[in-house]
């Protein structure tokens, strides 16, 4: 009985045998469901590559690229690829660019950026779906990039990294060289105050970016962007008195804003000449508002006359009552 029991036992050579095997055949699938970001930096590499290599034989020249030295995420190594796709989600919410695409529409997209790298599509095939869209949707932002700028697309990507990447994605890719240029820091724009704010950025606050500087509101700006501009991109009162600082006048102010804006501005040309009095200030923007009414009036058509009958009337009263004492 004891030999029977003996010879039906399992060995732990064989239970050994059967761990390492289980191991062995759940590792890819393990590593392939962490989503590792080194992965995902050399999907991003090979599209670049396949992109200006596809470029040059487009232009008759020699279809010769290399892979970029280094990592293009190094600094976002530790992150997996779960939590940069969530970071992506909330950034497409922000501007309306939620998309779901069908598995088989993913796996054909992937299979597009890399018609050949089996090995690289059934590492994709075991990713979760948000983890497929990103992929798939990085490598064709960096497509794009490639085919673009392909003397830049690996530096540009680099400086951008995930983020930036996922801003050029949502927002389009007009924004990729102002992120590029300005830095990470910009980024809080477009998070913040969506496209209008960007556009408020890009046409208000970086030509005027040496005064903004020097007054130490373009650092406030980038800061906390939401308290100068709205989501429609109009600045805010407050905008308008930080900006005036600095010299900057905003046009497009929302309400009262700009009126206060401009007392601002000139109570700063009044004390340059030493006549900064509250009386001369308010006689200034008396005088700026009635150009502001003539203008819209003349716009419009309207006669000039109309906006001086309050101030002639009793003029006129007066020299009616007189006509008419002296008839009677």
């Amino acid at each position: 009985m004891s030999l029977s029991r003996k010879r039906h036992r399992p060995t732990m050579p064989s239970l050994a045998f059967v761990v390492i095997s289980l191991v062995a055949a759940l590792a890819p699938l393990s590593s392939a469901h962490a989503g590792k970001l080194s992965w995902l930096d050399e999907v991003v590499q090979e599209v670049v590559l396949e992109a200006k290599a596809g470029g040059r034989v487009a232009a008759g020249t020699e279809a010769t690229a290399t892979r970029s030295v280094g990592r293009l995420f190094a600094h976002e190594a530790d992150e997996g690829l779960e939590i940069v796709a969530r970071r992506y989600d909330d950034l497409a919410r922000v501007g309306r660019r939620v998309d779901q695409p069908s598995e088989a529409l993913l796996r054909t997209k992937f299979t597009r950026l890399l018609p050949h790298d089996p090995e690289a599509a059934r590492t994709f095939s075991a990713l979760a779906p948000a983890e497929k869209r990103l992929v798939v949707e990085m490598g064709e932002t960096a497509q794009r990039l490639a085919r673009r700028y392909p003397d830049q697309a690996e530096t540009m990507i680099r400086r951008l990294g995930t983020e930036g990447l996922s801003a050029v994605r949502v927002y389009g890719d007009d924004v990729a060289e102002v992120l590029v240029k300005e830095g990470p820091e910009s980024l809080g724009v477009l998070r913040k105050t969506g496209r209008g704010g960007w556009t408020f950025f890009t046409d208000t606050v970086l030509p005027h970016k040496k005064k903004l500087l020097a007054a130490g509101i373009l650092g406030a700006f980038l800061a906390d962007p939401d308290k100068f501009v709205d989501y429609t991109g109009r600045a805010t009162e407050f905008a308008v008195r930080e900006f005036a600082k600095a010299g900057v006048q905003l046009a497009s102010a929302v309400g009262g804003g700009a009126a206060r804006g401009l007392e601002s501005s000139l109570g700063q040309a009044l004390a340059t000449y030493g006549l900064d009095a509250p009386l001369l200030r308010q006689f200034g923007m008396a005088v700026a508002g009635l150009v502001v009414v003539l203008a819209v009036m003349v716009i419009l058509g309207l006669p000039i006359r109309w906006l001086f009958r309050p101030l002639t009337w009793p003029i006129r009263f007066v020299l009616n009552r007189t006509r008419s004492a002296k008839t009677a």
